[in-house]
């Protein structure tokens, strides 16, 4: 050892280089004095030399030496100690002899992050990161300090990391299914990862928000049912707290529930904050409930809000269409044909029209006025038919709409009573029916 000791040595201060030797005897992160640094900077040579020959034993004897005397030395001995640990817990043959490997592990990063921890881009935040993914590959079912670690690492001091962040949700949500964490505490967390997520302005925030929302809803806490029986207690105990009812209203509205407490919670927040998209969020419950009259209520909201001309026709084939539901068939008229006014070849408001006068015909119209209207009402269902694609799923019921119509039409002796022969034209006026077609018989 003393000949090995002298060749390094000679080798370190007489390399034609003054400057290395100047460098660890004049540098204090080898050591306090020249007499430690000369000896440390020797066993960080020894460790290197036991790393690449793959001496891991004796490797990790000098990792400890430096750690305890020379931390600063380098930040590349802690890198490959913790390569060492890892490989040594790979292979180890029983848990209790991985724990320990992995332990030592944990140490180094703790070292690490003493000795380096300000370094710009591999300080604490990355090393603590670092040290959790790790623990999560090694470790995954040690689930509370996995948990400890996550926690520490994603501190609201360092910067926000959206990938760990998924990381730890998922692991909650596998402890939840293996029944060692509560709902409470995953809807919790959720709560606290979606806010960083949606206050984080990286390009990988939404790809993070979107992967976290899919394990939230798929992970069966989402329910309607248990959220409600967890929030609905705090509501009732502080109703006038203003962002724990849109927490709660986000929670429901995940898990797509339409329950009367997601109601009450929609209307109170529509007293404080009416925007048009609360108020369709609450047509759209309340159409669920097939409500019709609450539903068109807010419904007409949106229509009279919005700029948007295509959202605008959207929203007025809706109520077109819950405006036939109700039986309100003059009223799904006149909502098909602004629609039309707006967009002459939307397929979906002629089907629409053409239903409400059919529908319509024999509560406006009399006798044979309600026959005529019928020809309307199969002129709007084959435009509607032309308009829209071949492969519509809306195809087959227009088809069948148009047989029963046309099965309405005036037989051949009224029409020639009134001297009307097929294909002469025909202004049909009757109540709110009315407009150009041509004589049909049945």
């Amino acid at each position: 050892m003393k000949r090995r000791i002298y060749v390094l040595t000679a080798a370190l201060l007489g390399m034609g280089s003054a400057a290395v030797a100047q460098d660890f005897r004049d540098n204090p992160k080898y050591g306090s004095n020249a007499a430690e640094r000369e000896h440390n900077v020797l066993i960080l040579s020894y460790f290197g030399e036991a790393y690449k020959e793959k001496n891991y034993d004796k490797a990790t004897v000098y990792l400890r030496e430096l750690i305890e005397n020379a931390p600063l030395a380098s930040e590349n001995m802690y890198i490959r100690g913790a390569d060492i640990y890892k490989t040594k817990a790979t292979a180890a043959q029983t848990k209790n002899e991985r724990q320990m490997f992995v332990d030592s592990i944990l140490f180094i990063f703790d070292k690490r992050i003493e000795a380096f921890g300000t370094h710009p881009t591999r300080g604490e935040a990355y090393l603590r990161s670092e040290k959790a993914k790790l623990f999560h590959s090694m470790m995954p079912s040690d689930r509370r300090k996995l948990f400890a670690l996550f926690t520490e690492a994603l501190h609201e001091k360092h910067p926000f990391d959206p990938a760990l962040a998924v990381m730890y949700f998922n692991s909650v949500v596998e402890s939840y299914q293996l029944d060692d964490v509560t709902p409470e505490e995953v809807i919790d967390l959720y709560e606290r990862l979606g806010k960083r997520i949606d206050n984080y302005r990286g390009d990988d925030s939404a790809e993070a928000r979107q992967a976290l929302d899919n394990l939230f809803a798929s992970c069966g806490v989402a329910d309607c049912a248990t959220v409600e029986k967890i929030y609905k207690p705090k509501y009732e105990a502080d109703p006038e707290n203003q962002q724990l009812l849109e927490t709660i209203l986000a929670l429901l509205q995940r898990g797509k529930c339409s329950s009367d407490f997601y109601i009450v919670l929609l209307e109170k927040h529509y007293q404080v904050n009416p925007k048009p998209e609360t108020a369709l969020r609450l047509m759209l419950a309340y159409q669920e409930k097939q409500d019709y009259t609450k539903a068109m209520e807010y419904l007409r909201v949106g229509i009279a809000n919005e700029t948007d001309p295509t959202v605008k026709a959207n929203f007025l084939l809706q109520a077109a269409t819950m405006s036939s539901a109700a039986g309100s068939y003059r009223e799904a008229a006149g909502f098909a044909r602004q629609v039309l006014d707006m967009e002459p070849n939307n397929g979906v408001a002629y089907l629409l029209l053409g239903a409400a006068y059919g529908s319509g015909a024999r509560s406006a119209c009399s006798a044979f006025d309600s026959q005529t209207a019928m020809w309307l009402a199969v002129d709007n269902l084959s435009r509607a038919r032309q308009l829209l694609s071949a492969d519509d799923p809306q195809q087959e019921q227009i088809s069948k709409m148009i047989s029963n119509y046309s099965a309405n039409f005036p037989k051949t002796e009224e029409t020639f009573m009134r001297g009307l022969n097929p294909g002469d034209p025909y202004t049909v006026n009757c109540g709110w029916i009315s407009g150009r077609t041509t004589v049909r018989e049945r």
